[in-house]
C-alpha cells in the first residue's frame, strides 16, 4: 500500500482514533499485510478517495481493510470477526501518538494538552460568573490526573458522615467511591445515588460536553460528578477502547494562579444556582426518538429477523441514545400500548391532535399498563379481549388520574367482584366521572383485598403462629408482660369468633370450648 494512496484518502479527511490516525498507529502491519493484496487495495482506496470520507466511514473502512487482510482475504465467520475487531481497536489503543504536550506553567500548574486539533488557549469572551469576570484557560487533561474537590456542596452531608464514623476525611480513592456510590454509608442506602452510571453511558458516547472548571493546580471546583463518571467508564466492564479514550482525555477550563476562594465560590453560584432554562425532554419525546431510530434499523434489514439481530439493533440504538437495552424493550412496549391507545380512540371518532396530547400526558400508564407476573398481566387480557380493552381505554382517558390505579388493574381484572364494580363504573364515566372514579377506587381495594398474594401471606403467616404457639411451654407464657396478655387474650377471643364463623360455612361444627 503507497502513501500517495493514503494521502489521497486521509487530506481533508479526519480519521482519528484514540489519540492520532488509524494508519499512522497501524502503519507498518498495512504495509506488510499488503505485500499480497497490494493491488486490490489500493484499487477499493482509490475509489473511497474519490469522495471525502467521514471519520467515522475512514475508521470502518480501514478497520474492515484490517479484517480482510488479516483472515488472509477470506469471509471470516463473526466470531473470528469480533476477535480481530477487538484486537485492532486494543492495539489502535497501544499505538495511537501520544497527544501533543506543550511546555506546562513551570509554577506547578496542571498542565493541559493539545487533543482534536484542540491546543491550549485562552477562553474568549472572557466568562463572566455571578459579575466576576475570570480569565479562564482550555485545554485537554488526562482524567486520571484530576482528583475531586472534597469540599465539593453537592457531597458535604456524606463527607460530614464519613468523618464521623472514620474520625478523618476520605481520601482520593474514597472520594471517587463516594461519588460513584460505592461507599458502604448508612445515609446511602440508594443505588449509584448521584446518577453516576448513566451520565458515564453518556460521556462514553460523545465524551465530556461541558468542561469542568478547575484551580491552577487542577483541582475540580465545578464538574466532580462528569470527573467521576469519566473515571467510571475506565474502570468499569463493557465499554470499548475507543470509548474509554474519549473519557480519558477531558477539555478543562483553568483558572489562573490566584483566584481566590470568592472568586471560585462565584462559579460554583453561577453554575450551580442560576437556571440555564432548558426544559428536559418528556419523556414521550424520548420515546418517540428511541422507537423510530429502532423501526428505521429494522426496516434496513434484508432476509431473515432472527432474535439474535434483533438484540444487536437494540444494542446499537441503546448506545446510540445512551440508555441501556432495558430502555429500549420498555420504550418499544410503551410506544405499541400509546398508538394503540391512540387509534382506539381516534375510531371512536376523536381528534388525532386531542389523543396525542392525551397519550403524551399519560404516556408513563403504559408502562404500568404491563405490570404483574407473566400470566397475570393486564397486557395479556387486553390482547385476548377487546372489550376489556375498550372499557380500560375509556378510563384512562376520562377518569382514571393515576398511574398507581393503572398498575393495580392486573389485580382488578382477575376478581370476578371487582372486575362487576370496574365496568359499574366504566357505565358511569359518561355522565358522572367522579363517581366513576369513586367506583374504579372502590374496585382497586377490592381486588387488593382479595388478591391470592395477600391470602397466601396471611396463610403463611398463620402456619408460623400455629408452630410459635404449639412450641410455647408455659414458662414461656410467664415471661410476657401483663398487658400483652391482655391485648392477646382480647384478640384471641374475636379471633376465635371468626374461625368458628369460616368453619360453619364450610359445614364444618366448631371445636367445643369449655
Amino acid at each position: 500500500m503507497d502513501r500517495e494512496t493514503i494521502t489521497m484518502m486521509t487530506e481533508g479527511n479526519s480519521m482519528h482514533l484514540g489519540g492520532g490516525t488509524l494508519f499512522d498507529a497501524l502503519n507498518e502491519e498495512l504495509a506488510e499485510l499488503t505485500a499480497d493484496y497490494g493491488d486490490e487495495v489500493n484499487q477499493a482506496l482509490k475509489l473511497a478517495a474519490a469522495q471525502p470520507l467521514s471519520t467515522a466511514d475512514a475508521d470502518r473502512l480501514f478497520t474492515e481493510i484490517l479484517v480482510v487482510l488479516r483472515t488472509g482475504g477470506r469471509n471470516p465467520d463473526p466470531a473470528t470477526r469480533e476477535r480481530v475487531v477487538r484486537d485492532i481497536q486494543r492495539r489502535v489503543s497501544e499505538l495511537v501518538a501520544t497527544p501533543r504536550i506543550p511546555a506546562g506553567p513551570s509554577d506547578g500548574g496542571i498542565r493541559l494538552v493539545s487533543k482534536h486539533g484542540l491546543d491550549p488557549r485562552e477562553v474568549l469572551p472572557t466568562p463572566q460568573f455571578h459579575n466576576h469576570a475570570i480569565p479562564m484557560t482550555e485545554g485537554y487533561v488526562d482524567v486520571n490526573e484530576l482528583i475531586l474537590w472534597k469540599d465539593n456542596h453537592r457531597v458535604e452531608l456524606q463527607v460530614e458522615e464519613f468523618k464521623e464514623r472514620n474520625h478523618r476525611l476520605p481520601d482520593d480513592d474514597e472520594m471517587l467511591m463516594l461519588v460513584q456510590g460505592q461507599l458502604d454509608l448508612p445515609s446511602m442506602g440508594k443505588e449509584d445515588p448521584f446518577e453516576i452510571e448513566a451520565l458515564a453511558r453518556s460521556i462514553a458516547r460523545k465524551g465530556v460536553e461541558r468542561p469542568p472548571i478547575v484551580t491552577h493546580e487542577g483541582e475540580p471546583k465545578d464538574g466532580n460528578r462528569r470527573i467521576a463518571a469519566a473515571k467510571y467508564v475506565l474502570s468499569a466492564k463493557g465499554f470499548t477502547a475507543e470509548e474509554r479514550d474519549r473519557a480519558r482525555w477531558i477539555r478543562v477550563w483553568r483558572a489562573p494562579k490566584g483566584t481566590t476562594e470568592d472568586q471560585f465560590e462565584a462559579i460554583v453560584v453561577a453554575l450551580n444556582f442560576e437556571p440555564e432554562y432548558k426544559q428536559a425532554w418528556e419523556e414521550y419525546v424520548k420515546a418517540r426518538q428511541v422507537v423510530a431510530a429502532y423501526r428505521l434499523a429494522r426496516s434496513d434489514v434484508r432476509g431473515r429477523f432472527t432474535t439474535n439481530l434483533d438484540n444487536q439493533i437494540k444494542r446499537e440504538v441503546a448506545g446510540r441514545f445512551a440508555i441501556r437495552t432495558q430502555e429500549v424493550n420498555r420504550y418499544l412496549k410503551m410506544m405499541q400500548w400509546s398508538e394503540d391507545f391512540q387509534d382506539y380512540h381516534e375510531e371512536k371518532g376523536r381528534e388525532r391532535a386531542e389523543t396525542k396530547y392525551r397519550a403524551n400526558d399519560i404516556f408513563q400508564w403504559f408502562y404500568e399498563i404491563d405490570a404483574g407476573k407473566k400470566g397475570q398481566k393486564l397486557t395479556e387480557r387486553l390482547d385476548q379481549d377487546d372489550d376489556l380493552k375498550g372499557v380500560v381505554y375509556d378510563l384512562m382517558y376520562d377518569v382514571l388520574d393515576s398511574g398507581a390505579q393503572v398498575r393495580k388493574l392486573h389485580q382488578v381484572v382477575a376478581d370476578e367482584n371487582a372486575l362487576k364494580v370496574l365496568m359499574e363504573a366504566h357505565a358511569l364515566a359518561a355522565t358522572d366521572q367522579p363517581r366513576a372514579l369513586s367506583m374504579v377506587n372502590e374496585a382497586i381495594g377490592l381486588a387488593s383485598r382479595n388478591s391470592p398474594t395477600k391470602k397466601i401471606g396471611f396463610e403463611q403467616w398463620l402456619h408460623t403462629a400455629v408452630a410459635r404457639f404449639g412450641s410455647a411451654s408455659p414458662d414461656d407464657w410467664a415471661r410476657i408482660d401483663q398487658s400483652m396478655l391482655m391485648n392477646l387474650d382480647r384478640v384471641l377471643t374475636g379471633a376465635l369468633g371468626a374461625v368458628d364463623g369460616a368453619l360453619r360455612s364450610q359445614g364444618i361444627a366448631p371445636v367445643e370450648r369449655p
